[in-house]
């Protein structure tokens, strides 16, 4: 074929052949080593000498060809379009995860646009070598795409979908509702409970007079049946009238107690004393209100210790009061006291009573807490245990209880620095 057919119009049969390039250059080139022909790929990339263009190239119908060229274009617009969204999208949403597999789908995809343009291109300007170049390129691009993608599939499973974090954000929306009813609650039992608070401040004050005044009047009917023969029948119920009383005066002091506590108004005297006259006392006292329980002591008979003697008196009381109480089988109540090496003193009180479960004895030193199944059989109003733990807090103390429901031995522990 003459040289001069090489630029014959499309639609010409034109077969490749030594036209192009000549069978000895062919020779050499093949025989040349990987090195030279690295070198010569590279400085040649744009030259063109050694092949045809397409149109010259194999037999080509107008339609075929232009269908080819026009393919590859609009292959390689839609390519070159989708990066452009692409890097739109990126720039607008800064929050997008994932962002540098986008950036690696954006250069594939440019890649692969420019392949396309190449083959378009070469039907008139035959640059093989920049097209083998370009896909080179494609080919490493598309391996680190493949290989990105693939390390991060664990994450993208993670991903929740619409529906999901529909869901999650009712279920925050209802957490938050939830939350917000809590506060109202909490605020309106904070402000009931306040004036509860006040109201018992109130009562029991205006209570102490008259009950004070009764008291009084009782003692004095007391003396009177004494002294006068006719008057010895009315006196068996003028002293339970005196115990109820009395009983009544502990329940106000009581209840004044837990208005000094909630106004941190309840005052420690401090003084040294022996803690087992104390001890002794309260057993005493104890003793001539029920005298069916047997008490054991155990403990130093020289011990004494720097905390306020009264409010140990009301603490030792109300423990010993609650082991008669609880443990209406009698048996014996065992008071056990110990020096601890970090100068506190350890004091246990034991009896053999009907036990507390085991999920309610955190709360039985709460203001007016009672034990379901106790609080129908037994009196009181739930403030003995939180007026002593109270007591004991502020003498940088502990305060517990070891018991489980139907075990007959319940033991109570408190601990002061002395």
């Amino acid at each position: 074929m003459p040289v001069k057919a090489l630029n014959a119009l499309p639609g010409s049969h034109v077969v490749c052949d030594s036209a192009c390039v000549s069978h000895n250059q062919i020779s050499r080139q093949l025989k040349a080593g990987i090195f030279d022909q690295t070198g010569d790929f590279f400085t040649k990339m744009f030259n063109t000498a050694d092949w045809p263009a397409r149109w010259h190239c194999g037999t080509w119908t107008d339609f075929h060809g232009w269908l080819y060229i026009l393919s590859d274009i609009s292959i390689w617009a839609a390519y070159f379009a989708i990066p452009f969204l692409l890097f739109r999208i990126l720039n607008k949403r800064k929050d997008i995860p994932f962002p540098r597999i986008i950036w690696l789908f954006i250069a594939f995809i440019l890649l692969c646009g420019t392949t396309h343009l190449i083959d378009a291109v070469i039907f008139w300007w035959p640059v093989y070598r920049l097209s083998a170049a370009v896909r080179f390129a494609t080919a490493v691009v598309s391996m680190f795409t493949v290989y990105a993608l693939y390390k991060m599939l664990p994450m993208i499973y993670n991903l929740r979908t619409v529906g999901q974090l529909e869901a999650e954000i009712e279920e925050r929306k209802k957490a938050e509702q939830e939350s917000r009813h809590h506060q109202v609650m909490q605020q309106a039992a904070e402000e009931l409970m306040a004036k509860k608070d006040e109201f018992l401040s109130i009562a029991s004050h205006e209570l102490k007079t008259p009950i004070t005044s009764l008291k009084a009047s009782l003692q004095v009917v007391e003396r009177m049946a004494g002294k006068n023969e006719t008057l010895q029948p009315v006196a068996p119920f003028v002293i339970k009238a005196s115990k109820q009383v009395n009983k009544l005066t502990d329940i106000i002091h009581d209840l004044l107690d837990v208005t000094r506590i909630q106004a941190g108004k309840l005052e420690i005297n401090k003084t040294e004393f022996d803690l087992i006259d104390v001890i002794d006392e309260c057993v005493d006292q104890c003793q001539t209100e029920d005298s069916k329980h047997t008490i054991d002591i155990y403990a130093d008979p020289t011990l004494i210790v720097h905390a306020d003697r009264n409010r140990i008196d009301q603490v030792l009381s109300n423990f010993l009061t609650n082991a008669f109480k609880y443990s209406p089988r009698n048996g014996d109540v065992i008071i056990t006291v110990e020096k601890l090496r970090n100068s506190s003193v350890k004091v246990s009180v034991t009896d053999h009573g009907i036990g507390i479960p085991e999920d309610k004895i955190e709360s039985i030193f709460d203001r007016f807490y009672r034990v379901e199944n106790t609080s129908k059989n037994f009196s009181g109003i739930g403030l003995g245990l939180y007026i002593s733990s109270e007591i004991i807090k502020r003498h940088n103390g502990e305060i517990g209880v070891n018991s489980t429901l139907g075990c007959v031995v319940l033991k109570k522990v408190y601990t002061f620095n002395d």
